[in-house]
């Protein structure tokens, strides 16, 4: 698979190679808050699978698993692109939303769904973890 993406106003585009490792849908505060929405789509790939073009800004914070995530944004139109773990170094997450051509997605675990607000529906046949 060849898939390209970019935030809204193009000054980061992407282009990722291959397969995703695993695709997921989170519905935890952080989440919740860096999309204003009810919860994050993500796609995890290796980071040789994906090149970035221009400059992103970053925010980093704790995760609920204590772990260290960096979350990049767009430093122009304030976009969500991509996260990193410090349990995954060498993984890379691509928020869905911001591909060019997505309709592959199909997450295989939606997260902390019991923080999932009463609004957002949950695909009843993807496993849930609480």
């Amino acid at each position: 698979m060849h898939n390209h993406g970019s935030c809204q106003c193009g000054a980061v585009t992407f282009d990722i190679e291959g397969d995703p490792l695993r695709m997921a849908q989170c519905h935890c505060e952080d989440c919740r808050k860096a999309t204003g929405t009810g919860h994050l789509s993500q796609a995890f790939f290796n980071k040789s699978q994906v090149t970035i073009h221009g400059k992103t800004q970053t925010y980093e914070n704790t995760a609920d698993s204590g772990a260290t995530r960096l979350r990049h944004f767009c430093p122009v139109c304030g976009g969500r692109l991509f996260s990193e773990n410090s349990r995954n170094p060498d993984t890379i997450g691509v928020a869905v939303g911001v591909l060019d051509e997505s309709s592959w997605f199909k997450p295989q675990a939606i997260v902390f769904s019991s923080q999932r607000p009463a609004w957002d529906v949950m695909d009843p046949d993807v496993p849930a973890k609480p």
